[in-house]
């Protein structure tokens, strides 16, 4: 059976592999938007890992946590700010559908398709 130990440090290998092609994916891009979204993504997916890391130490080193105490807070530090991380990059998201999306353009040129037919 394998361990939770296991599990864990590839989940922080996986973790480490997508920060790196965000990071590849990033330097492809030119300034704007796109590029803005990749940074909050990072920011969330950092925070992430490194709540796996924090995780798998603890998981090596059986050390139990309590909320009274102070091993408990920082797991949670890094899930808080990797929700915040996701609250700003939904709207970020939500920008881009803005300058990009193509809803009522769309809708326009099914009409005129459709006519056409």
């Amino acid at each position: 059976m394998v361990s939770v130990a296991a599990i864990s440090i590839t989940t922080v290998i996986f973790g480490i592999g997508a920060l790196l092609l965000a990071s590849r994916a990033r330097s492809r891009l030119s300034p704007g938007s796109l590029r803005k979204y990749i940074d909050n993504f990072s920011i969330c997916l950092a925070f992430i890992v490194i709540f796996s890391v924090w995780q798998t130490i603890r998981s090596i080193t059986n050390i139990e946590v309590s909320l009274s105490g102070f091993t408990g807070y920082p797991e949670l530090i890094f899930l808080v700010f990797a929700y915040i991380g996701f609250v700003i990059a939904s709207y970020r998201v939500s920008k881009i559908s803005e300058e990009f999306g193509f809803k009522e353009e769309g809708k326009e040129i099914q009409r005129l398709v459709k006519k056409r037919e």
